[in-house]
């Protein structure tokens, strides 16, 4: 399975690689709702959101860790979101570039209740739906990384962790996940990890009082497990910073930073990378 994905994203790689922008990518509608049978889908157990800064321009090894995490996460019945973000400027707004539902399984009873025309047509879609649904996932993630931009001035992580926890916090799933894939550096008009080129040893509690009294808390709600991917990645010339390589100590402060206001926002840390993953998405 791992060969295969790791064919699927090399080719996508390929396609992607010229592309200038992120774009909308359609999701595959589940084999219920092909046959009008939307009633049938009930609240999804879990929903993971991957939510990916386009102001970072990740290797390929970072690329296909990603993408191995999120395809290892789908399964059926569950809902996946990619969300692109970075500083607001013209034409690299916050999004969801594509969101929908994997095929659940069927339960015997709605099989057998099934007209022959409905259950043909409804076994057609459910054969593909999942392997579909997670090519598309692949794609909008790759078209988000992809098309990154160093020339990108600034990044409004905070602010944009606190519009996208609204969306999180009202959307209908008993489970929540989010993968936020990003260097984690902030840098806008709220606060910088930034000082003439280099990256501060900050003070984790000292920065998050100046983010909560600025309004910039998240508030996740309930039943969310964060997980961050990237933080201190360095690629050249990004951003404000001239460095190609972070020390443990200012990661380790940076980390401490994204803890408390992940918690702070009622969320809870399943694990953040410095930059890579050790774990999988649960």
């Amino acid at each position: 399975m791992k060969k295969y994905n790791t064919i699927i994203l090399c080719a996508l790689l390929l396609v992607f690689s010229t592309l200038t922008q992120a774009a909308r990518i359609p999701f595959s509608r589940t084999s219920y709702e092909a046959i009008g049978k939307t009633d049938e889908l009930k609240m999804p157990d879990a929903a993971l959101f991957v939510v990916a800064d386009e102001s970072v321009g990740f290797d390929k090894n970072m690329i296909m860790r990603a993408d191995e995490m999120m395809v290892e996460w789908l399964a059926p019945g569950r809902n996946i979101e990619v969300i692109r973000f970075s500083s607001g400027v013209k034409g690299r707004y916050t999004e969801v570039v594509t969101s929908g539902r994997l095929d659940p399984e069927p339960s015997e009873d709605f099989i057998n209740q099934l007209k022959r025309s409905e259950l043909s047509k409804f076994q057609v879609y459910h054969r593909k739906q999942l392997k579909i649904a997670k090519i598309q996932a692949q794609k909008a993630l790759l078209s988000i990384i992809r098309t990154s931009n160093k020339a990108v001035p600034y990044s409004d992580i905070v602010s944009n962790m606190k519009h996208v926890a609204e969306h999180i916090r009202r959307f209908p799933a008993r489970r929540k996940v989010v993968l936020v894939i990003s260097d984690m550096f902030e840098n806008s008009s709220i606060t910088t990890f930034y000082s003439r080129g280099h990256v501060k040893n900050i003070n984790p509690s000292r920065e998050l009082k100046k983010v909560l009294k600025a309004g910039m808390g998240a508030n996740f709600g309930n039943n969310v497990t964060v997980y961050v991917m990237g933080l201190g990645y360095f690629w050249s010339g990004e951003g404000s910073g001239r460095e190609k390589y972070l020390d443990p100590k200012r990661a380790d402060k940076i980390a401490g930073f994204w803890k408390k206001y992940f918690e702070a926002g009622h969320a809870k840390i399943g694990e953040i990378g410095e930059p890579l993953m050790y774990g999988a998405l649960q």
